[in-house]
């Protein structure tokens, strides 16, 4: 199976990236040779990896993350003065329920999600979210290559809307799918348009301990294998899922 080991950003400046990233997130940061990585100094919340890589302008992200944190208005000035951007904030009251989610970019445009759910004590990255196409089918593929279950949304959280006046839901529209001892991050499917950029601002780092088994299991659940590189300490694969998000695999 794979283990998630970083998050990757593809950057213009990796040092000036990672050191917006780990003072939001209250991570350390170290050089990595012409890299860096912001480490969790608590182990509970996933590596970040910034590379000086080739990137495209992106409109609608392909992949992003959503941040929780104890209070958003006070996030969302300590984004700006990290010299993030606003994009806007939505929110929606239906009956009983109600959010607000403010979106941002980073430094070099990267976008992420702010939200301030009850109880939440210090900031953390609580989804890897996928704009696609196909939310349940997404979802059903990652869930078969972390060996998470692959199991449907609460059907209580429907009825909410339901009772809530909205009429039928559209469950289709979004899926989820999380490490059975409830480790973050989850993976988060939602279906909406995006951009389809040549070179992906961020992507996703995994280990294993037989690649070239993990590279077939993969293959044969519907990813697509791009081609296999050697870094500096390891040999890795890039591959692609099912809709084309790219994801290394070493």
């Amino acid at each position: 199976m794979l283990s998630l080991q970083h998050v990757t950003f593809s950057c213009d400046d990796p040092g000036r990236v990672s050191e917006f990233w780990a003072a939001l997130l209250g991570y350390g940061r170290a050089a990595a040779g012409s890299s860096w990585l912001a480490t969790d100094p608590r182990g509970e919340d996933v590596t970040l990896l910034f590379n000086k890589m080739a990137k495209s302008e992106t409109i609608e992200v392909p992949i992003h993350l959503d941040i929780n944190v104890p209070d958003r208005e006070a996030a969302l000035d300590r984004v700006l003065q990290l010299g993030g951007s606003l994009v806007e904030t939505k929110s929606y009251k239906i009956g009983e329920l109600g959010d607000s989610t403010t979106i941002m970019r980073d430094p070099e445009g990267n976008g992420f999600c702010l939200e301030d759910p009850p109880n939440t004590e210090r900031a953390h990255i609580w989804n890897i979210t996928f704009a696609c196409a196909k939310p349940r089918e997404l979802g059903r593929f990652w869930a078969l290559a972390l060996g998470w279950p692959d199991v449907d949304i609460d059907e209580s959280i429907f009825q909410k809307f339901r009772d809530a006046g909205v009429g039928e839901p559209d469950i289709s529209g979004f899926h989820l799918v999380r490490a059975s001892n409830g480790s973050r991050p989850r993976f988060y499917f939602h279906r909406r348009e995006k951009s389809r950029p040549e070179s992906y601002p961020m992507h996703l780092g995994f280990a294993t301990d037989d690649r070239e088994a993990e590279i077939e299991r993969l293959v044969q659940a519907g990813a697509s294998v791009v081609e296999t590189k050697q870094g500096t300490n390891l040999t890795f694969t890039i591959l692609r899922d099912p809709e084309g998000n790219p994801f290394c695999v070493g």
